[in-house]
């Protein structure tokens, strides 16, 4: 099982994090433009963007379209219906489904079997997230699904 923490960063401009495997440093994610109805959000390592989220729709639906390097990886939708805490990733058969207290989501694959979990820590300065996922090579997949849950629920 592998293990990031996604940790908002206190004092910036734009909205960003920082997404630690252990102490090591994974990733960063930074909001392109401040002030905007529909905000990208780009993924990147030292040398350069690895992944973008982009709102496509705002309101009922919300919509985020995925880039995972530099490939169109789909769209991840929250309906908006009242008391369903639940994201659906269509192209990667992939639901995200949120507790009644919005702190622990649930990553469900198309079998209903739960490949990862997102978790909010109650107490921190920022928004501070335990992600946990089966495979090592999903860490960028779950960055993103992770922004997103922050945006749809705590954003």
């Amino acid at each position: 099982m592998a293990v990031m923490t996604m940790k908002q960063k206190a004092l910036s401009i734009r909205e960003s994090y920082e997404l630690y495997e252990g102490e090591e440093l994974k990733y960063y994610i930074q909001r392109r433009k401040l002030l905007t109805k529909k905000p990208v959000f780009d993924i990147y390592i030292e040398s350069g963007v690895v992944a973008s989220i982009e709102v496509t729709e705002t309101g009922s639906p919300l919509v985020f379209k995925i880039t995972l390097n530099g490939t169109d990886a789909g769209e991840i939708r929250f309906d908006g219906v009242a008391g369903v805490n639940k994201l659906i990733y269509e192209a990667k058969n992939i639901e995200i489904a949120g507790n009644g207290m919005l702190t622990e989501f649930s990553v469900k694959d198309k079998d209903k079997k739960i490949i990862g979990t997102i978790k909010k820590k109650i107490v921190s300065y920022k928004d501070t997230y335990d992600i946990e996922f089966e495979s090592e090579g999903d860490s960028l997949l779950f960055a993103a699904i992770a922004l997103t849950v922050d945006e749809t629920f705590h954003g």
